[in-house]
């Protein structure tokens, strides 16, 4: 069975499923935010591991954990339990002071922890928020749906290559379907939504496109960055744990950004009180 057929036949297995926890919200979600993030943490320290470096993957969950913790309680918690995770890595570090590149690995295991955590503490923020559950249901569509765009016409009429030394597969053609696609699926949920119960959001066709847009021509930054680690350390995908499609951090390469970006826009432009 080629990949092209175990990722549809992945995506019609998973995606009900994860709508579903979207649409439902709670801790039903946080406690999926969290497994998917423990997942790609798992995935993030052995692929450090096939060049060498040995990060902690109990610092990394730990970051984790701070940085999506602090979405429920006081601000003033997230700066000493940051201190906290990065003074412990130090000290921890000092008892593996005998092997390569000391520095490199208590590094890595700090810089993977924040960019998780960062990523999934927004997407959490942003289901939390009020109307959450429609600016979710609009931005990872968008971004699920750009990226389908990207990846059919991509493979179909891709020709001129975007970043041959980091994702080769990726071309200019397949970009553009993709801003494409989010401009006019952004435009579509931004309309749609309104009309099914979202009408405190101030979510509008226009301002649907433009978050479409702007989620179309950012996120595949995310991919492009953890695409930059792959080749570094020589491995095509993350792992192995959803067919056709890759590790989960394969998965959320893109949603690590869209997040963030989505609750900017939504609080910059008072989509909701």
């Amino acid at each position: 069975m080629n990949s092209a057929v175990l990722r549809i036949i992945s995506a019609i297995v998973l995606l009900p499923i994860v709508v579903a926890v979207l649409w439902y919200g709670g801790w039903p979600f946080v406690l999926m935010a969290v497994l998917v993030a423990f997942l790609a943490a798992v995935e993030y320290v052995q692929m450090l591991r096939r060049k060498g470096y040995r990060p902690s993957l109990i610092v990394v969950l730990a970051m984790i954990l701070v940085w999506i913790g602090s979405v429920f309680v006081d601000g003033h918690y997230l700066a000493p339990s940051v201190a906290l995770v990065v003074l412990a890595a130090s000290a921890w570090q000092l008892r593996r002071s005998d092997e390569e590149e000391p520095t490199a690995t208590w590094a890595l295991a700090l810089a993977g922890g924040l960019y998780l955590g960062v990523g999934g503490a927004y997407l959490v923020r942003l289901r939390w928020m009020p109307g959450g559950r429609w600016l979710i249901l609009t931005a990872l569509p968008v971004v699920w749906i750009a990226d389908s765009c990207a990846y059919w016409i991509g493979r179909r009429w891709g020709r001129h290559k975007m970043a041959p030394r980091i994702s080769p597969k990726k071309s200019w053609e397949g970009y553009a379907a993709e801003v494409v696609g989010g401009l006019l699926f952004g435009a579509f949920f931004g309309w749609l939504w309104p009309r099914l119960g979202a009408a405190g959001t101030g979510l509008t066709a226009w301002r649907g496109c433009v978050l479409g847009g702007l989620l179309a021509v950012l996120t595949p930054l995310g991919d492009f960055f953890i695409s930059l680690i792959k080749r570094d350390v020589g491995v095509k995908d993350s792992g192995k744990l959803i067919p056709g499609h890759g590790g989960a951090l394969d998965r959320i390469d893109s949603l690590l950004w869209a997040g963030f970006i989505t609750w900017a826009v939504a609080t910059w432009w008072h989509f909701v009180p």
